[in-house]
């Protein structure tokens, strides 16, 4: 199994629902995958994370589904913690 570093993410609107995430080198991602790729991934066991510049510390991404009212859109989330900069939701966007 093999484990990924996500190092940006692309959103949209209206609860900024992650779109695609890049993973590899934190300078510039080796590749981009869309949320049903990293889900189906994590289905099949492989392993997503982030991890803090600052402290260094890791947190694990994992399948989530949307929580606002009438949302049905299949998303993935990071583990909290308390270190904001390993959060998905404040990395930085991805190269286009």
């Amino acid at each position: 199994m093999a484990d990924y570093r996500i190092v940006c993410v692309n959103t949209e609107h209206p609860h900024r629902h992650i779109t695609n995430v890049g993973t590899g080198n934190p300078a510039m991602a080796d590749r981009m995958w869309t949320v049903a790729e990293v889900r189906a991934a994590l289905a099949k066991g492989e392993t997503f994370d982030t991890i803090s510049p600052s402290t260094g510390k890791r947190a694990e991404v994992h399948a989530d589904d949307c929580k606002e009212p009438d949302c049905t859109v299949k998303t993935i989330r990071s583990v909290g913690d308390t270190v904001t900069d390993n959060n998905l939701d404040n990395l930085r966007a991805c190269n286009k």
